[in-house]
């Protein structure tokens, strides 16, 4: 290890102190010399040059628009965003007539977004100024928090969290929004890791106060704009589910959206359910009875095919696994006679995992109930894999609480039969789970790739494809252990099953999903040719989300060309 890969990590939070120190202009200034010297893609510029060379199509066409049926106020909850998404589908949506507003954060919040993992927390003033960087590029003027909320607001919310026992704030409620359950969620994506005791964690106390005030701001902002809709990214961060909770309980349509794991330029769409849950119900209802033709049957074949090999992955997590039988079972130990039950779980701080139970308290309190089980079971093998995603990705997003290491604290002595694959071992899951008589999931999509491949796997939490008739869906620990105790080499699908299996797995990657590298490039590097992009009549695909969002039909099929 190099002399600099050893001092850097000590160095930089001294320099970023430093920095921090000086007026909001120089820190800009800074950290625009930054993006040079690093040759950082940064759209906010070429994109304000774009925007005065188009000024006058762009005033033209709103106010053309405007005459037109069907407008709707929007507003765009982008609190502490700068992705071209947003501002791009604001700016479409402004082009097509409708009325768009939205609001920026500017300081008064204990705890934010930019507080999370190993970031370090840029002064409010500085952060403020960045941020309306990007607000201007596309000509917007965004209300601010401050216009909603006030510092008697922030010390009247911590004199409410202070007043509630820290046994009690995990459920705490405000106005009917759960923001004990939202800030503990929050917690786990801050630390990157599973927190097992909030109530005695110092950070938590300011996760919830942050969570009272954004309740606050959402039910004033939104009670003085009155909008229509409500767009927000995810509907599961502690900013965006305030908003969505606030929206959902006085009765306007929310439209959420996220990024995707699947294709770097994809998107996924939803109405009133965060997007980030891949919400399939509705659709599903609508196509399970279609049959795949030859080629949608290939193309998913390939897809999973790369998918399995990492070719296709957000991060290789395992271009070169091992998925020689008689290797694996030597390298863990396993018997050749005793029934192996495989467990995969999911890393501990994903947002889409988070708070996503069902029969569990969490995926920890399962992990921890099956090595239980195994303990008392000597005759079984038993093997945790833990996802590749903990350490098979950048320091940053590795994960702080690995279930190996959970277990081995929580389960000492780890039992004998009991066999755990941390995330950085190449053995193949997908050879693992052909070895095993079962296979259980917590919410990861794997148990969905098994079923195409004609593997009953059993789903201990909630996810998308749970209840779609070709997985075993626990209910309880009780479930589990009887179903292990009475059921456990009964896992094979029938080909029905695998059919339909097949049909969900299309559905998702291929129907659901919406290609747009016109605002989400796979290479991160937005640009736009011209705002006519962005108009009516401009990218098709653009065209169909922009309608699905104002009228509310579903989101699905948005790939194709407008008819």
């Amino acid at each position: 290890m190099t002399a600099e890969r050893v001092l850097w990590p000590a160095f930089r939070p001294l320099l970023r102190g430093l920095v921090d120190r000086l007026p909001a202009t120089w820190q800009l200034r800074v950290r625009a010399a930054k993006r040079v010297v690093l040759r950082q893609y940064d759209w906010a510029r070429p994109i304000a040059r774009l925007r005065r060379r188009d000024d006058a199509y762009i005033d033209a066409t709103r106010r053309q628009s405007q005459s037109l049926p069907g407008r709707q106020r929007v507003a765009i909850y982008s609190l502490h965003h700068f992705s071209p998404v947003e501002y791009s589908l604001a700016m479409a949506l402004q082009l097509r007539g409708h009325e768009v507003q939205g609001i920026l954060c500017d300081g008064l919040l204990p705890l934010c977004e930019l507080s999370l993992g190993p970031n370090v927390r840029p002064p409010c003033d500085a952060c403020v100024m960045n941020l309306s960087r990007y607000e201007s590029a596309f000509g917007f003027h965004y209300e601010r928090l401050s216009r909603f909320l006030t510092e008697d607001d922030r010390a009247r919310a911590t004199a409410l969290v202070a007043a509630v026992p820290p046994a009690a704030r995990l459920s705490m409620t405000v106005n009917g929004v759960a923001v004990g359950r939202l800030a503990h969620r929050e917690l786990q994506r801050y630390y990157r890791g599973f927190v097992f005791e909030p109530s005695a964690d110092p950070a938590f106390q300011k996760w919830l106060v942050s969570a009272v005030l954004l309740t606050w701001l959402s039910e004033r902002w939104l009670d003085s704009i009155r909008p229509d809709i409500v767009g927000t990214c995810s509907g599961r961060t502690l900013p965006t589910a305030c908003v969505f909770e606030v929206a959902r309980r006085k009765g306007i349509r929310t439209v959420t959206w996220d990024g995707v794991a699947t294709r770097p330029d994809a998107l996924m769409f939803s109405h009133d359910r965060p997007a980030t849950e891949v919400p399939l119900d509705e659709a599903w209802l609508q196509v399970a009875g279609e049959p795949l033709s030859p080629q949608q049957d290939r193309e998913l074949d390939a897809f999973l095919a790369d998918w399995s090999r990492s070719r296709n992955t957000p991060f290789p997590y395992n271009p070169h696994p091992v998925d020689n039988e008689a290797v694996i079972r030597a390298e863990l130990g396993l018997r050749d006679d005793a029934p192996l039950v495989a467990a995969f779980s999911n890393t501990s701080w994903d947002i889409s995992v988070i708070d996503r139970d069902a029969g569990f308290d969490s995926m920890f309190d399962w992990l921890f109930a099956l090595v239980g089980y195994a303990a008392r079971h000597p005759e079984i093998d038993l093997v945790v894999r833990a996802h590749p995603a903990e350490k098979t990705v950048p320091p940053e997003l590795q994960s702080r609480t690995p279930v190996g290491a959970e277990i081995r604290k929580r389960c000492h002595p780890l039992p004998r039969n009991v066999k755990i694959v941390e995330g950085d071992n190449p053995i193949s899951s997908y050879r693992l789970a052909g070895m095993a008589q079962v296979n259980i999931v917590y919410a990861s999509r794997l148990g969905l790739e098994l079923a195409v491949a004609g593997m009953r796997a059993w789903i201990a939490g909630v996810v998308t494809y749970r209840g779609k008739g070709f997985t075993l869906d626990l209910e309880s620990r009780e479930h589990m252990f009887d179903m292990l105790d009475l059921h456990m080499g009964e896992n094979r699908l029938s080909g029905e099953d695998i059919e339909r299996a097949r049909r969900f797995a299309y559905l998702w990657f291929f129907r659901y999903e919406v290609r747009l590298p016109l605002l989400h490039p796979a290479d991160k590097r937005f640009a736009l040719d011209g705002f006519r992009q962005l108009g009516p009549g401009g990218d098709p695909v653009l065209e169909n989300v922009c309608h699905a969002v104002v009228t509310g039909v579903p989101f699905l099929d948005l790939n194709a060309p407008v008819a």
